[in-house]
């Protein structure tokens, strides 16, 4: 194998290039994962500037290492704070936030249902029957089904 990799090996500077790398992924990319990377590149790069004469397997290695670690040991960080926390408690509920909230009924609603607008979005509505252009107030929701009065 060393035929087919010739002299390779890696520096510090490798490892702490490879952690700027893996920030930028992160900033990039959805999830947590590429910062996970980047701790254990910073670390490995650490290692390697105190031992320079590390070989390039054993780097691997222990790159290997501790980002099983860094991704266990966060994952669980963040589990046992409860998650990710926002102070948005509807984020991602699209349908939760609208309660509360007056909307304009735009297909009139009759025997229990028709439609309101959101936005530029109609919705299923269902409640007591309103003309077309009518004021409503979200009441609760039901699947993507609104319950208005």
């Amino acid at each position: 194998m060393q035929d087919i990799l010739g002299d390779l090996s890696f520096t510090y500077w490798t490892w702490f290039i490879a952690t700027l790398i893996f920030l930028g992924l992160e900033m990039i990319l959805p999830g947590i994962v590429f910062l996970w990377l980047a701790i254990a590149a910073a670390v490995v790069g650490g290692v390697v500037f105190l031992l320079s004469d590390m070989t390039w397997e054993m780097q691997i290695t222990l790159f290997t290492i501790f980002s099983i670690l860094s991704i266990v040991l966060g994952r669980k960080h963040i589990s046992d704070r409860g998650g990710i926390e926002t102070e948005e408690e509807t984020l991602n509920k699209r349908g939760e936030a609208l309660i509360g909230r007056t909307v304009t009924v735009a297909v009139a609603i009759r025997d229990g249902y028709g439609k309101v607008k959101v936005g530029d979005t109609l919705w299923s509505a269902a409640g007591s029957d309103a003309d077309a252009g009518a004021q409503v107030k979200v009441t609760a929701i039901d699947g993507n089904t609104l319950s208005v009065e």
